[in-house]
């Protein structure tokens, strides 16, 4: 008898997590309730509806809360809590912001899904600033959610662009391209294109634009994979991190490594690249080496 009661006992425990756990992964149909406390055998009882009480109840007394609203159960506190302040929870707020703002649906999927369990963990003071507003704060403009549209129409339109810009260096660029994307870069959003000739990535700055004009040609969206080597030595080789996008070729005697990346920005890599200094060394393409060279003058002249 004691053990059946045991089983019983641990069973009860398992279904009660379990359910705790679907909770913490979102809001749960009350359909999908039932089946699970009822073992899927659901006969349209009332034994069912008080069984599930007892176990709401339980959760209850446990300091978890849960609310029903339109036929599906939420979360509103969880076993673990956090106790935030107003200033933490204005970050939260800029990434709440961020995520209305995001494209990709499978990333905004992984954003959502990090928030809620946020969401969920907030204690009642946490919640009551909230609720209250009291850690809201603006952080995308207006004008940049008009940026944000404006590149999206482009690329739903999927027609090549003629775009003049103005480079990092002040000259103006005349460029031919097709629309990707649009991304973000340090609360600025870029145009992402492909060259012309399909081998060349660039993300421009939307602020750094000053014409746009779609053309009656159709993009072809596809893009040449483009691979830059560079070698990088001394105290950088041991401290550099490889980006997503790199990888590391191979290591020299000296210790000097050979790093190949694909597909950055070119813009973006040579900023980054002229920070290292005579610790970087580009090695091919031999075009992009004379780019650098030539950025490398101008930067000097600011100094004669």
């Amino acid at each position: 008898m004691v053990k059946k009661l045991t089983e019983k006992y641990n069973d009860s425990c398992v279904k009660l997590f379990e359910f705790i756990k679907m909770l913490y992964e979102g809001d749960v149909e009350f359909k999908k309730v039932i089946e699970h406390f009822s073992d899927g055998k659901y006969d349209g009882t009332s034994n069912t509806h008080v069984t599930l009480n007892k176990y709401l109840n339980a959760m209850k007394i446990s300091g978890i809360k849960v609310k029903k609203s339109n036929g599906r159960y939420r979360m509103l506190s969880a076993l673990s809590r956090l106790d935030l302040t107003a200033e933490d929870l204005k970050s939260l707020e800029i990434l709440n912001e961020a995520y209305s703002y995001m494209t990709s649906s499978k990333k905004k999927e992984i954003f959502e899904s990090f928030l809620r369990a946020i969401d969920v963990r907030l204690d009642e003071n946490a919640r009551a600033l909230v609720q209250t507003s009291a850690a809201a704060i603006p952080y995308f403009p207006t004008e940049m959610l008009e940026q944000l549209k404006q590149c999206e129409a482009f690329c739903n339109d999927n027609r090549k662009l003629e775009i003049v810009y103005k480079n990092i260096d002040g000259s103006e660029i005349n460029l031919i391209c097709s629309p990707v994307e649009p991304v973000y870069q340090k609360r600025k959003i870029c145009m992402k294109v492909l060259g012309n000739n399909g081998s060349r990535i660039y993300e421009i700055p939307v602020e750094d634009i000053i014409t746009i004009k779609q053309l009656p040609v159709s993009s072809s969206g596809q893009s040449v994979p483009f691979t830059v080597v560079y070698k990088i030595k001394n105290r950088l080789a041991k401290s550099y991190k490889i980006r997503d996008w790199e990888r590391l070729d191979k290591i020299e005697a000296d210790g000097s490594r050979i790093i190949v990346n694909k597909n950055e920005d070119f813009n973006k890599l040579l900023s980054r690249l002229m920070r290292y200094g005579r610790e970087c060394q580009i090695i091919s393409p031999k075009f992009l080496k004379d780019e650098m060279a030539d950025l490398i003058g101008k930067t000097l002249n600011n100094y004669k």
